[in-house]
């Protein structure tokens, strides 16, 4: 490697997906609500009757001599529970990485839990949300030092879940768990639900505690874990040729070709960089040759192709929103690939230069004070170096369309992250991986009352559970015709396609049947033999 190119190739690991550097690009991508407001029930509880509450949760759950504790917060609604009623069902939406919970979680559901709020209403169900320790509000220490971080983990999380429901059941003098001595006895039902890595908690949360959670629904759950996850752009690869969507096969060779072609020679030599900086109005001075500016480069580029966060009713002439047929008729209306890209950028930075800020990156992932209303990114990043990986790859020999020469996102990168931020070697990313799978059977989950639903165009479905065949009876999973992340599970809208609206009612069936089910998922007739009686399972 040449001594120009080496500034540029400094890696500074990446972020996931959904957490850009660049708030422009940042809020182009995020599911907007604005100029399209989702319809509140008008029996929906009010956000003073669900605002934030705390409860004392125990510091480590797996040191029973440390009894420190700590304040969790968390959001209840109480609207549609009939009062003096034994049986109550607790609805529980598992809070996760990324930004604050809000009162809202309780009144439409938000972005994760809105199919729970229509069946709170329908079966007369205790709403509550729980926030993850070290996200939003809930910060266990004060602060996010290397010290603290340890007590950051899903296994610390799910305890903290099964303690929240019994204090919530102890609250509401409800009993979560059904007796052994009498079968008669009334208890209510805990349901969870949850999208992305809380549908992972939502799965692992029924797996670990059927005692107290009767039915999980986990949406868009990628719950194996996996060091060097090319299947996320191959998913994307292959959204870039779904017809249903907007994509074309054309489309996937115009990305492809801009990137392995166009891109990568430029970025090769000092001239081809300025241009580069200047066909895409990078802010600054050099800045493909700045610190992680090359990187940098190489994610904004991929995230102006949304499969994750895709949204088929963003409008052909709406600016404040992009597609993959958005992006896909911009790509193949130019015969020069390289112009077709830098156009379809200035569509959606709408004139804005783009910052490639390593440095001010690297500042975020170090600062150890908590930012209630950030991304948790420093957070998220401690749990992929300890606990999942996750890191998207593009290799030579993948479906991937947006390969370099050399890449912007190998391996290397993101082991540097851990190593430099944290202290964690590459080995013990991959042992820590290898120790998830375990823990929670990969994508073979083993549990029962799970419902797993996939978007067919989310690239996380790479790694999440969807077979039909393994356990249908117990662990139901289906795939959404071009859904994207958990699409179903935010606030409906008049725009959402059939697909997704279906989604919701198969939800919503399938927990119907769950919620009428006694504690044990099997089912026995008698049958009988001479001189004695025998019990079959069904």
């Amino acid at each position: 490697m040449t001594t120009e190119t080496t500034a540029a190739m400094e890696p500074i690991g990446r972020r996931r997906v959904a957490g850009l550097r660049d708030e422009i690009v940042r809020e182009r991508l995020r599911m907007t609500r604005r100029g399209r407001a989702f319809v509140v029930k008008e029996d929906a509880a009010t956000d003073s009757d669900s605002k934030e509450r705390w409860f004392a949760q125990k510091l480590d759950h797996f040191d029973g001599a440390d009894s420190r504790v700590w304040m969790q917060r968390y959001f209840l609604n109480d609207a549609y529970v009939r009062e003096g009623s034994k049986t109550t069902p607790i609805f529980v939406c598992v809070g996760g990485e990324g930004p604050a919970l809000t009162p809202n979680v309780v009144v439409d559901g938000d972005v994760h839990c809105s199919v729970m709020i229509d069946l709170a209403r329908k079966h007369s169900a205790l709403v509550v949300a729980l926030e993850h320790r070290f996200y939003g509000a809930s910060q266990p220490t004060g602060d996010l030092s290397v010290a603290s971080l340890k007590y950051l983990s899903s296994a610390q999380a799910l305890e903290d879940l099964a303690g929240f429901v019994a204090f919530v059941a102890a609250e509401h003098k409800l009993t979560p768990t059904p007796r052994s001595d009498d079968s008669s006895a009334e208890y209510s039902k805990v349901v969870t639900f949850g999208g992305s890595y809380p549908g992972m908690l939502t799965a692992w949360s029924r797996v670990k505690y059927p005692h107290l959670i009767h039915a999980a629904v986990a949406s868009s759950a990628p719950v194996r874990a996996e060091v060097d996850m090319r299947g996320y752009y191959d998913v994307v690869g292959d959204a870039l040729r779904e017809t249903d969507i907007g994509g074309s096969d054309e489309c996937y060779e115009a990305v492809s070709q801009a990137f392995s072609v166009d891109l990568s020679n430029l970025l090769r030599t000092k001239s081809g960089r300025r241009s580069l900086e200047t066909k895409f109005n990078l802010c600054g001075d050099k800045a493909l040759d700045e610190f992680g500016g090359r990187d940098g480069f190489g994610e904004v580029l991929r995230a102006m192709f949304p499969a994750q966060n895709n949204d088929p009713s963003c409008g052909e002439d709406d600016p404040n929103c992009f597609n993959i047929a958005k992006a896909c008729k911009t790509m193949t209306s130019n015969e020069n690939k390289l112009d077709a890209l830098a156009k379809h950028v200035s569509n959606v930075f709408q004139g804005a230069c783009i910052t490639l800020d390593g440095a001010e990156y690297m500042r975020e992932l170090e600062s150890t004070v908590p930012n209630p209303l950030g991304e948790g990114e420093r957070q998220w990043t401690w749990q992929t170096c300890t606990e999942f990986a996750f890191f998207q790859t593009c290799e030579k020999d993948s479906r991937c369309p947006f390969k370099l020469d050399p890449p912007t996102m190998p391996l290397e990168s993101y082991f540097w992250i851990c190593g430099e931020v944290f202290g964690i070697s590459a080995e013990t990313v991959a042992q820590s991986v290898q120790r998830s799978n375990i823990r929670y059977g990969s994508d073979a989950p083993g549990g029962t009352r799970i419902l797993f639903p996939s978007g067919s165009v989310d690239p996380w479905i790479a790694n999440s559970f969807v077979s039909d065949g393994f356990a249908p009876k117990w662990e139901p999973a289906f795939v959404v015709p071009g859904a994207s992340h958990h699409s179903w599970t935010h606030p409906p809208k008049d725009t959402d396609t059939e697909a997704v609206v279906d989604a919701r009612k198969r939800i919503e069936t399938r927990v119907d049947a769950w919620l009428k089910e006694g504690p044990m998922t099997r089912r026995f007739r008698r049958t009988s033999m001479p001189g004695r009686p025998l019990l079959t399972v069904m």
